[in-house]
């Protein structure tokens, strides 16, 4: 009914709101790497400090890294020497996904990959120092991006041991797969509150620009209020439901609670 990602990435900037990733797709599919970033600092706090490599990501990034963890659910990890991939097919990733297969489709997921097989981070979190040189590799059997494109296509995947380092105790959290196909900002805020276990006074300005929302900070927060909005409603998975919402008296801060959680002064953020 779930699946898990890394808390740090759920915490960060990893996996924008922004359209302008996918719009990209052609370029990365073409091999064009003119878009890869270095060093870009995606989070720095007291438990958290995180720096990547690699092109920028998005929240359909997040939804096919989901989907890729998830066949390891009863395999182990590979290791970093290891040649061996996991073998499946576009259809079969996309059923996986949530998502209708279609040519876009395809193509979406695709280019999702090689984005993320390009992706590279150093954390510190918990006084824990992790490197992670990949976070998986991928290789297509069959099709072309600019030829015909099948549902059995088949793709070669293989995440290393190297990302277990990020599921230590604690450091993970579990995502209702409804959830998880969230997009935009309401899918930021299900998955950036779902790694989150008690309600605290957050700055609207840090929120939009951890979520690399791209639009002014007026629209951002009209936006702000639709997402959580959204997740308020009652068909929303318990673990990513918002209960309330509350803004500070000079509106530049939001307190966002979900059920269970208590809520915390507001001279106290």
């Amino acid at each position: 009914m779930a699946q898990a990602l890394p808390t740090a990435f759920l915490r960060s900037a990893l996996f924008s709101t922004g359209r302008s990733v996918q719009a990209g797709n052609d370029e990365v599919l073409a091999g064009n790497k003119s878009n890869l970033i270095a060093g870009d600092d995606l989070f720095s706090g007291p438990d958290l400090t995180m720096k990547y490599w690699g092109y920028p990501l998005c929240q359909f990034d997040r939804q096919v890294y989901s989907a890729c963890l998830d066949y390891y659910r009863e395999i182990p990890l590979s290791s970093e020497q290891s040649t061996e991939h996991l073998r499946t097919s576009f259809y079969e990733f996309s059923g996986r996904m949530g998502i209708q297969y279609n040519v876009d489709s395809h193509r979406a997921i695709r280019a999702s990959l090689l984005r993320l097989s390009f992706a590279q981070m150093r954390l510190r979190f918990r006084r824990w120092n992790i490197e992670v040189p990949k976070l998986l590799s991928i290789s297509f059997e069959d099709g072309e991006p600019t030829g015909d494109m099948m549902g059995s296509d088949i793709l070669l995947l293989r995440v290393s041991v190297a990302v277990a380092e990020l599921f230590g105790p604690g450091a993970w959290t579990a995502i209702d797969r409804e959830a998880v196909r969230y997009s935009g900002l309401r899918g930021f805020l299900a998955s950036f509150y779902g790694g989150h276990s008690k309600g605290k006074w957050l700055g609207i300005h840090w929120l939009q620009k951890l979520s690399r929302y791209e639009s002014s900070g007026t629209n951002f927060k009209a936006s702000l209020v639709r997402a959580l909005d959204k997740l308020k409603q009652t068909d929303t998975p318990d673990g990513c439901r918002v209960q309330e919402y509350h803004f500070s008296k000079d509106g530049l801060s939001v307190l966002v609670l979900r059920p269970g959680w208590s809520m915390i002064r507001e001279d106290e953020a």
